[in-house]
Formats: structure tokens, sequence, C-alpha cells
């Protein structure tokens, strides 16, 4: 007996069925390998300047995103109901957040919640490449756009250029933990040192993703994994900038227990980047961030401002639920 290879079956039944069983067994793992899915990326090797992956692969892989945890706890940011949050937005100087100083120290654009937002995604993007001596990070505007839940068109790849543009220039100089030293101190750092955005299809020539370069710094940190994780479903779930902000410094507080609470001064609303004038008009805000937090799908039950025995006195104060699933 011989079958369509050319394999020639032995004479014995019992040996032969067994035989037929295996070359069964054999065609059927050829034929999932052939249809099973590519991976999630398919890296083609270049020289150290740029890294090619196909495009359809370039968005978060999963809701699992992390930030650098400074970035979470330093008042770098200053949110806005403006539509260009990456540039028409109040300057930020020399001020002091929970950590201490912080004094931004080029001349380029303010960087507001969208720059947070984006600096969200390319921390989560680095860390799921897996490849922690590299700091070229692949993308397009259009994958960053669509995790963004933007939709295409309408000015989104001018709008995200102009905040990548402000994330590479901007330089700080401000008081944050070194992973490397274990120790709290002054330092001077970027973001973003380069970003390409790629080129599209031309005749003879496929589409080509870009790409974004972390600054050495935030690769360090990242290295030593100083970051704090955040569920990116449930942070773009949000729709305020600050209660995005809020609910990403509750996650890099890391407290223990069901409880946590801090006393609401000036510190922490510059760590929350609340710029409003009036001491009413900054609570306000607050209360309102905490109680979108608290009506969001999250693990957080109760986000909330609560008055102290003190006048004028105020308390920022979340309450884990007790399933943390939920």
């Amino acid at each position: 007996m011989t079958d369509e290879m050319g394999f020639v079956a032995p004479q014995d039944t019992t040996l032969q069925a067994l035989v037929e069983r295996g070359l069964a067994l054999s065609r059927a793992r050829e034929a999932s390998q052939v249809n099973e899915a590519p991976p999630i990326e398919a890296v083609v090797p270049c020289d150290d300047s740029t890294m090619m992956v196909a495009p359809r692969s370039l968005g978060l892989a999963s809701d699992r995103a992390c930030v650098e945890t400074n970035l979470a706890r330093k008042g770098l940011w200053r949110p806005s109901t403006a539509k260009n949050e990456g540039g028409e937005l109040v300057r930020l100087l020399d001020s002091t957040d929970q950590l201490g100083p912080v004094q931004r120290i080029d001349v380029g654009p303010p960087l507001g919640a969208l720059a947070f937002d984006v600096i969200v995604w390319a921390c989560s993007r680095w860390r799921e490449r897996g490849e922690t001596e590299v700091r070229h990070v692949p993308f397009t505007l259009q994958a960053l756009g669509d995790d963004l839940g933007w939709r295409r068109g309408g000015g989104t790849n001018g709008e995200l250029t102009r905040v990548l543009d402000a994330l590479r220039q901007a330089t700080f100089r401000a008081r944050v933990y070194n992973a490397r030293l274990a120790e709290t101190r002054i330092d001077t750092f970027g973001l973003l040192d380069r970003w390409e955005r790629g080129e599209p299809d031309r005749a003879g020539r496929a589409a080509t993703p870009g790409f974004l370069v972390l600054g050495d710094w935030l690769q360090e940190q990242l290295c030593r994994k100083h970051v704090t994780f955040v569920n990116w479903s449930e942070l773009r779930s949000l729709r305020s900038a600050t209660a995005r902000r809020l609910f990403v410094y509750l996650e890099s507080e890391r407290f223990v227990g069901s409880v946590w609470q801090r006393r609401v001064d000036e510190p922490l609303l510059t760590t929350l980047g609340i710029t409003a004038t009036k001491p009413f008009h900054k609570r306000a805000t607050l209360k309102r961030a905490a109680m979108e937090v608290t009506s969001a799908q999250n693990h957080y039950a109760v986000v909330s401002l609560e008055q102290t025995g003190e006048r004028a006195s105020y308390v920022l104060v979340a309450r884990r639920r007790d399933d943390p699933s939920k």
C-alpha cells in the first residue's frame, strides 16, 4: 500500500493502522501551522536608526498599559478644555509638586492632556515590544489615533504631529526618583529625542511605519521597571483630562489597604495639573474629576473630596472596591 506521498505502508494490519494514524496527525499539524495567525509583530532586521514592523501591528496589544512613575506623579502636564490640548495651554514655569521643584527649561510649546495620553501610549508600546536595549518604538499616526479612540481625518494627524513635536522639545529640571541610584534628586531630562511619521505607499515601494525615539532618561527608568500600570480602556473611558490624570496618579500611589487619603494642598493640585486661580475653583475641578472616576468602571468604589475639622481644609479620599476585579 502506497499513499499519495509515495510512502509504502507495512503489511501488518495493526502496525499499518498506527502508521496511518501518525500520518494523519502529522498532516493535521501541518494544516494548522499554515492557517495559524501571524505573530503580533513581524520585525524586519535593520540598522540602529529604524525598526520596521508590519503596519497592522502598531497599536496596543492589550489593555495593560503603563507609564514611568515620575511622569504619573509630577506636575509636568496642564489639562485644558481647548481643542488643541497640545499647544494652547498655560505655560508651565517654576512650581512645586509633591516630589519637589519642577521647571520647564526649554522654549517649546507646553504639554497638555493629550501629550500625557501619548506618553502613556509610548511607554506601553515600548514595554510590549520587550526589547529593553532599544529606544525606538515603531508607530504610525493612524495607529496612535485609533488607540486614542479618534475618528480618522478631520485634522487628527495634524494635532498628533503638534503634540509629538511638543514632546520632543520639552526639557525639564525637576526633583524625580532616580531608579538607578534608588534616591530622589534633581535631574534634567527630556521625553522624546526624535520621531518620524513614516512613508505612505509609493510606486514600487510599500508603505513603511515611522518611529518614536524615547529619551535616554525615560528608557533607563522604564528598563529599571519604575512604572505604574493602568488599564488603557478604563483610562480612555474618562472624558475629562483631570479625571484621567487623577486616575493614573491614584494608581501610582500603590497604597496598602482599601482606603487612602491625602491633604488637598498646592503641591497636590500642581501634581494633577489643576491651574484655576481661586481655591474654590481648584477644589471644584478636583471634585468633578473625583466624581467621574467614581462613576466609571474601575476598582475605585469612591473617590471624593472631604472636609476636615479645620476651616477650608480638605482631603482627597480614595476607597477601593472589596473585589479588585470590579
